[in-house]
């Protein structure tokens, strides 16, 4: 039995091409869902539309603080791992659902597989890179999405767990923009900004929230914003819901699966997010990206002028990221970053699991 340990979004994408690979390939899997995102929107839909069976167990583990989240994941994790005793765990990313997975399947001397090992922003206050830092080194098998992520681990020592096998997540966006169809959407409809926002540290202040706004406005063109539930939360209690209601060019719309989602970054010229794992998928869609953390990350891209930093408090990064905005034109496929493998990732990694001899 192979358990896949999952709590949000990005992991439900990259988990779908992964449970079916292993599927084809005979293997026994279960899936256990820690509850970390428990907004249906956020979590069921994904799992309808990516056709993989539901968790077995949802853990409820979502909410407080990122003690709270890990600790109540990691006693839940404790509990149906020593009932279902699987052979092999499959973690994803960088969440405290990640880190949860690690701690405990250690302990109890389960061998780990980590998808999307090695990426680093090289800031240990951020707490997502202290999650991927303590999974690859508990993990047994590492799996990079590219080769700047194998350089980081073999840096670390990691070298002889891991390989490339390209980015699972470029897996499934190829299968959900093959299914429906996207290259004649893009060219039907009209262009846009799209913008995901949901970052702590982004929506703990109001001043923050607040130059965010300003950025979108003056930007001019059309926004499409799925507003994360913690972000509209936070926009309330600010007194900013309101105003961000009343931007003519900024159209709020309630959280998407991932179908809707791809139609979506079909359609933009521009992606404006705080989302490691959004800002990557600028590059499968075509639609160059600005970041709203300080954070370096997907070397490349920032190196290809592909993703553009911004802090929304800085005139000065503001205006650079409008000049960078202004210029932004959708990519061609053939123009398009392709760090980030064929699209057969899942594939490369069912094979490497049958060398180690792990299924």
């Amino acid at each position: 039995m192979i358990t896949h340990i999952v709590g949000n979004r990005p992991q439900f994408i990259k988990l779908a091409p992964l449970y079916h690979a292993l599927e084809e390939a005979g293997c026994q899997q279960n899936i256990i869902h820690s509850g970390q995102h428990y907004d249906e929107n956020m979590s069921d839909i994904f799992f309808e539309e990516l056709g993989i069976p539901a968790p077995y167990v949802n853990l409820e583990a979502g909410g407080g603080s990122h003690a709270q989240v890990t600790a109540k994941a990691m006693v839940g994790l404790e509990e149906e791992l020593l009932d279902k005793k699987p052979e092999l765990v499959i973690l994803y990313g960088d969440t405290n659902t990640t880190l949860a997975g690690a701690v405990t399947a250690s302990k109890l001397c389960i061998p780990i597989v980590h998808v999307e090992a090695g990426p680093r922003t090289h800031v240990r206050t951020n707490p997502e890179e202290c999650n991927r830092i303590v999974t690859d080194h508990l993990s047994d098998v590492l799996f990079c999405p590219d080769a700047v992520s194998l350089e980081n681990l073999k840096r670390e020592g990691l070298g002889e767990q891991a390989c490339v096998t390209g980015d699972i997540m470029y897996d499934t966006y190829l299968s959900i923009a093959g299914r429906t169809g996207q290259a004649e959407i893009s060219g039907e409809q009209e262009e846009i900004v799209l913008m995901t926002w949901h970052r702590q540290e982004n929506t703990s202040n109001k001043e923050r929230m607040a130059a965010i706004l300003d950025l979108v406005e003056r930007l001019g063109d059309k926004v499409v914003c799925p507003l994360h539930p913690r972000t509209r939360k936070c926009l309330s209690q600010f007194g900013l819901l309101e105003r961000a209601e009343s931007i003519s060019n900024l159209e709020i719309i309630n959280p998407v699966g991932y179908v809707e989602m791809v139609r979506l970054m079909s359609r933009a010229r521009l992606i404006l997010t705080d989302s490691g794992g959004v800002s990557k998928e600028s590059s499968f869609a075509g639609a160059k990206c600005l970041f709203m953390l300080n954070l370096d990350i997907w070397e490349d891209l920032m190196r290809d002028d592909w993703l553009h930093r911004v802090n929304p408090e800085d005139a000065k990064s503001v205006e650079s990221a409008l000049a960078f905005a202004k210029k932004a034109v959708r990519a061609a496929p053939e123009e398009r970053p392709r760090y980030y493998g064929d699209g057969c990732a899942a594939k490369k990694m069912v094979q490497v699991l049958k060398e180690k001899g792990l299924i």
